[in-house]
């Protein structure tokens, strides 16, 4: 049995005027017949053996799924430590990389130098041959040839009268 209560808000005009309310209760009546089921062994077996058998085959996909998570941590974590090894033989790289260009512009920069020494010391060299070319063609205080005097016999041109160390190596 159900039951509930109501209150009205409809209202007329000659209800307002007396003050009255009315208040109105509704009630039901229901038939509770109680159907007992009867399942018979097999029917309750087999109901309760298609749940089971669900059961175990998540239960083994939930293991093989837990095996693949471990499985998946650990290459995950040789990952992980892969690109930490990586990432350190790059910075290595990158560094040598670095003195590599240095020695680079370093071998350049000496071999610019080298060649300007060459010339240098080829000025020099070709000075010094000059010097002893010109000291080589001096001519002798006591020569007086060109100058309407007869030429002296026995007076020797100076050969290399600075005599030179050996060459530098």
């Amino acid at each position: 049995m159900v039951a509930t209560w109501s209150d009205n808000d409809y209202s007329s005009s000659d209800e307002e005027s007396n003050g009255e309310e009315a208040n109105i209760a509704f009630m039901a009546i229901e038939n509770e017949e109680e159907d007992e089921v009867q399942f018979s062994f097999h029917e309750l077996q087999t109901a309760y053996e298609k749940p089971f058998y669900e059961f175990e085959n998540g239960s083994l996909k939930n293991e093989t799924l837990k095996k693949d998570i471990n499985s998946l941590s650990k290459g995950k974590e040789s990952l992980k430590n892969e690109n930490i090894n990586y990432k350190n033989e790059i910075e290595i790289l990158n560094v040598s990389l670095k003195l590599s260009n240095d020695f680079k512009e370093e071998n350049e920069n000496l071999k610019l130098e080298i060649d300007a020494l060459k010339k240098t010391f080829s000025k020099f060299s070709n000075s010094s041959d000059k010097l002893d070319n010109l000291l080589g063609l001096q001519r002798c205080a006591f020569d007086k040839a060109g100058l309407g005097y007869d030429e002296m016999k026995n007076v020797k041109h100076f050969n290399n009268s600075l005599l030179r160390k050996k060459s530098l190596k």
